[in-house]
């Protein structure tokens, strides 16, 4: 039976390479995760975090026994590369949930006139108006109020076991294919959010059509953006609890789906 480390080799080269290995993929995942990338966490916080982690993941993933340790330096420098490209791709798929969340919004913004108000969001570099940080922000706190973070760190866990370290991932085409899959949810989650809401602006919309047919003297222009302005904060926060039902489940859904394609 095969046995962790014990203390006398734990500071080997072998096992320092196979932590670092652990570590890199860690690390990857980190950079793109939801909430990680989200709040925009300091760097060395990330990297803690991920030493940490790999200390706890290090003596399952070496006594699995199924990595295969690189034999010179440019082999070692490729498996680099290769384990933060795992990671990295783990914690962006997972972050498609967040990029849904956003398009919502944007699809909100845009029924209550409110496009205009767009400005650089810091934490990820892109323009983002008020209404989608607030979703962003509260699919942040259901992700970590359900402990779907725990469900992320364990589908990294269990990639060790899919893609072993040492061997160079092979992305055949059902992997391929299950990727397009998820990638296609960030469609269904955006309009999951905002088909409700969406739905009643447009009819709003048609009545204030109406309205300005007949009322031509009105200035429909001038009272449509303010009402449409309220009736969309008023569905918002009417929905909201549906929408943290819904957002629940999607994401426990997601990381799972994660899960079963990396293991």
């Amino acid at each position: 039976m095969t046995q962790a480390p014990n203390l006398l080799n734990l500071l080997s080269p072998y096992n320092i390479v196979i932590f670092m290995l652990v570590f890199t993929r860690l690390s990857g995942m980190l950079q793109t995760a939801p909430f990680f990338s989200t709040i925009k966490a300091p760097t060395m916080t990330k990297l803690w975090l991920a030493a940490i982690s790999a200390f706890i993941m290090y003596p399952l993933v070496f006594a699995s026994k199924s990595y295969i340790a690189p034999k010179s330096m440019p082999e070692f420098l490729i498996l680099i590369a290769f384990e933060f490209l795992i990671g990295y791709l783990i914690g962006f798929v997972a972050n498609l949930i967040l990029e849904g969340v956003r398009m919502a919004g944007n699809i909100f913004s845009i029924q209550m006139a409110l496009s205009m108000s767009e400005a650089l969001d810091p934490a990820t570099g892109v323009s983002s108006n008020e209404i989608s940080r607030i979703y962003i922000y509260l699919t942040t706190l259901i992700f970590l109020g359900t402990g779907a973070y725990q469900m992320l760190f364990m589908a990294v866990f269990g990639s060790f076991n899919g893609l072993p370290i040492g061997n160079i991932p092979i992305f055949d085409s059902q992997f391929v294919n299950s990727m397009l899959i998820l990638f296609g949810q960030v469609f269904k989650i955006a309009f999951g959010v905002a088909l409700p809401v969406f739905s009643v602006l447009l009819i709003s919309d048609l009545l204030l059509g109406m309205m300005s047919k007949m009322m031509p003297q009105m200035n429909i222009y001038m009272v449509a953006i303010p009402i449409k302005i309220y009736i969309g904060l008023f569905l918002i926060l009417a929905f909201l609890s549906a929408t943290n039902v819904y957002l629940q489940g999607v994401i426990q859904n997601y990381i799972q789906a994660i899960g079963l394609i990396f293991t």
